[in-house]
């Protein structure tokens, strides 16, 4: 007789079975911050950063592709490697190279990530005929 050990880890928050569903739980956010690729720039495209409470990182770009860092400091590293630079710290000089007021700008937002994906890459004549 062959005798297994078995260990189970409980993982908390992550996965709920219902009925023969399984469902992922998402971790709570703790931030969210959107980044542009300025080598696209007059275009806008986007990536979401998301950390979660666990410190984890999750960035998603406009093709759909997620990408999952162990910290924010990590998915930082990604972004700025692929050219991107965070929204929030644009200002004059960065208004000047886009040829658009940065108020104009807007965040993309959608109701599922699907609609959301299809707003993350927005062409400059695009952004001029909604202003």
């Amino acid at each position: 007789m062959i005798k297994f050990k078995i260990t189970v880890i409980e993982v908390k928050n992550t996965i709920k079975i219902s009925g023969n569903k399984v469902q992922f739980q998402q971790k709570p956010i703790l931030k969210e911050s959107w980044w542009l690729m300025w080598c696209s720039f007059p275009n806008l495209n986007w990536a979401r950063l998301r950390t979660y409470d666990d410190f984890s990182a999750e960035i998603l770009d406009c093709d759909g592709s997620k990408y999952t860092f162990s910290n924010e400091e990590e998915a930082h590293y990604f972004l700025m490697e692929d050219e991107y630079t965070q929204f929030q710290s644009l200002d004059q000089e960065d208004e000047q190279e886009l040829g658009i007021p940065l108020c104009f700008i807007q965040i993309p937002k959608g109701k599922n990530e699907n609609e959301l994906i299809e707003k993350m890459y927005v062409k400059q004549a695009e952004i001029r005929n909604e202003h």
